[in-house]
């Protein structure tokens, strides 16, 4: 019996819960996951126009809907396929390889770290200090690595593992076909998707790895960066990667809904009337819906965890690099599938997609303002969706929307859009709103409720600077910057050890200002500027060197750090501690 189905076609017809958690004995949550995915399977991103799409409703939602489609081809367990080839032990049902959503084969952050552990404990000393790339080869090994950590954990055996396949996809002999696929998508689910809610495309990971430099060179510039700052790259307008992210580049943000205990799930109408009503009064989805439903398996996506919990797909996010500021789609379970957001879904989906999903809807912008003069028009035979859209919409170079009820969070949550929100991903403060002369810390929560600041729930573009290219896992959330900078802290202290000695030597002597500014002069000048004040590729000074004490000053002279090159082995000790009392005596001493 085939598990799954055949591949998804690119072309269509014209409150608050986290991700379940399953740690096993060990506390880890899906390297046995991984080992049955294997590699991730790559998004295909399609050649999108993004003047098209922001100015042709009709043409963005039939294009949203192949997005949506190409994220949720089935495609084969890789990993599964291998290890039956391998273990004689692993029978596959009938002789096929049992197939899931491709989404589910995508990385979580415990994927990302264990790759980056990997790559940066590989390379030598003076390589960390000075943050040089990876390569492709160590990438490639570090990918493979991840995928098969499984056969190197005493944790998990292989006994417990080739039970677990032995599982995987056997059905009753009763079950029908579809029956048996869902049974198959729930024991799955909760194996590769573990604790993360969130999974990126490999092409999102691996440009996190291969920026991990960038990415530490900008967190001390965050605390600086006003919503008026301008990029300095025409083709980037992103802060902390050294290019944006690749048009393959996907993020999917999964809300699960506990279904134990009797727990149903509150259910939204978004038809024309509901959605007036909503956007001119609250516009606040609420956490208790318009009703409460109990839909079973094959009416929403269901997992099953191995400690038996089990757990119902009620949102699901998907953003992709496809267009320069993202293409940005919701898909929402609901009671009413066929109407309004539900009631232009391709019959390519019914037939070549599992068919729980005939029960979510989905809405997308592609921009942060409508160019669409009559987005409703385009739908004379769907009179619902037209009439939704026209509850949503303000006209011509309005804001955007686009909300899911089981995702947003906060008062105003329901006039929102996403890219609004997002522009903001990565910045650690906005205006200086109360005058003091600093700039105010990011409040999320304000973006959407503080109407003065953020007008529109923050939907309107007040931003041409991206820090993180509209990924908020960069600094929250996931977290990618603060992975990074704990593993790289982490040998920053080791390393530094190597140098300590020396270090120690150089704070013993009398260092001299004038000699320091003539070795300034001569070997820190070209990156520095004359003044200290940097030239875009070196930091300013008079912000870097009082913010570290003298022994990280020493260490960075020394064995270099970032793009900072390795001074130690071109000046002695004295020429070193002349250095230091020139930086000191002429850009500020640190307090601490």
């Amino acid at each position: 019996m085939a598990l799954g189905l055949a591949a998804c076609s690119q072309q269509a017809d014209d409150h608050d819960l986290d991700f379940p958690v399953d740690h096993g004995p060990d506390g880890k949550s899906d390297t046995l996951g991984r080992r049955l995915a294997g590699i991730p399977h790559d998004y295909e991103a399609a050649d999108l126009d993004e003047e098209e799409l922001v100015g042709n409703m009709g043409r963005r939602r039939a294009v949203a809907w192949q997005t949506v489609c190409r994220v949720l081809d089935p495609v084969p367990l890789l990993g599964l396929a291998e290890s039956a080839q391998e273990h004689e032990e692993i029978e596959l049902p009938e002789g096929e390889v049992p197939k899931v959503s491709r989404y589910q084969t995508w990385y979580g952050m415990d994927d990302f770290k264990r790759m980056f552990q990997r790559l940066y404990s590989g390379l030598e000393p003076n390589g960390r200090a000075a943050r040089v790339a990876f390569t492709d080869e160590a990438i490639d090994e570090a990918v493979i690595w991840n995928m098969k950590s499984l056969d190197r954990s005493s944790r998990w055996p292989l006994e417990r593992y080739i039970n677990y396949v032995r599982e995987l996809g056997i059905c009753p002999a009763d079950l029908s076909d579809e029956a048996c696929i869902s049974l198959a998508q729930q024991r799955f689910g909760g194996a590769v998707g573990g604790n993360a809610r969130i999974l990126y495309s490999p092409a999102v990971v691996d440009h996190a790895l291969r920026n991990y430099g960038k990415i530490l060179e900008c967190l001390d510039d965050l605390d600086s960066v006003s919503l008026g700052q301008e990029p300095t790259q025409s083709d980037n307008f992103s802060l902390c990667f050294e290019k944006e992210f690749p048009i393959n580049g996907v993020l999917v943000k999964a809300q699960w809904m506990r279904a134990d205990f009797g727990r149903d799930v509150p259910t939204y109408d978004t038809d024309g009337e509901a959605m007036a009503a909503l956007l001119g009064g609250s516009a606040n989805w609420g956490e208790d819906g318009d009703r409460r439903t109990d839909p079973t398996p094959d009416e929403i996506v269901t997992i099953r965890l191995h400690n038996g919990d089990t757990y119902r797909l009620v949102g699901l996010h998907i953003m992709t690099k496809e267009l320069r500021h993202w293409q940005w789609i919701t898909l929402w379970w609901s009671d009413k599938p066929e109407t309004d957001f539900g009631a232009d879904r391709p019959n390519v989906m019914a037939r070549q997609l599992d068919p729980v999903w005939q029960n979510y809807k989905m809405c997308v912008v592609d921009g942060f303002t409508e160019k669409d003069p009559a987005p409703s028009s385009h739908y004379p035979q769907l009179p619902s969706l037209a009439a939704a859209i026209d509850s949503t919409s303000g006209g011509v170079d309005s804001p955007t929307w686009c909300s899911n009820p089981y995702i947003e969070h906060g008062r105003n949550n329901a006039r929102t859009n996403c890219v609004g929100c997002h522009q903001h991903a990565g910045s650690t403060v906005v205006r200086d709103t109360d005058g003091d002369g600093t700039l105010d810390p990011l409040d999320l929560e304000a973006v959407i409720e503080d109407e003065l600041h953020f007008p529109q729930a923050g939907r309107l573009q007040i931003r041409e600077l991206f820090p993180a290219d509209y990924l908020y896992s960069f600094n929250r959330v996931d977290d990618f910057s603060g992975v990074i900078n704990s593993e790289v802290s982490f040998f920053d202290g080791t390393d530094a050890d190597a140098v300590g000695p020396r270090v120690d030597a150089i704070l013993a002597l009398d260092g001299t200002e004038e000699a320091g500014a003539a070795w300034f002069a001569q070997s820190c000048e070209a990156c520095h500027g004359p003044t200290g004040e940097g030239n875009g590729f070196a930091p300013n000074l008079y912000t870097r060197v009082p913010n570290r004490d003298d022994r990280s000053i020493l260490q960075t002279l020394i064995a270099g750090r970032g793009g900072m090159p390795a001074w130690g082995e071109t000046f002695n000790d004295q020429q070193i501690a002349d250095l230091l009392a020139f930086l000191r005596a002429t850009f500020g001493t640190n307090d601490d």
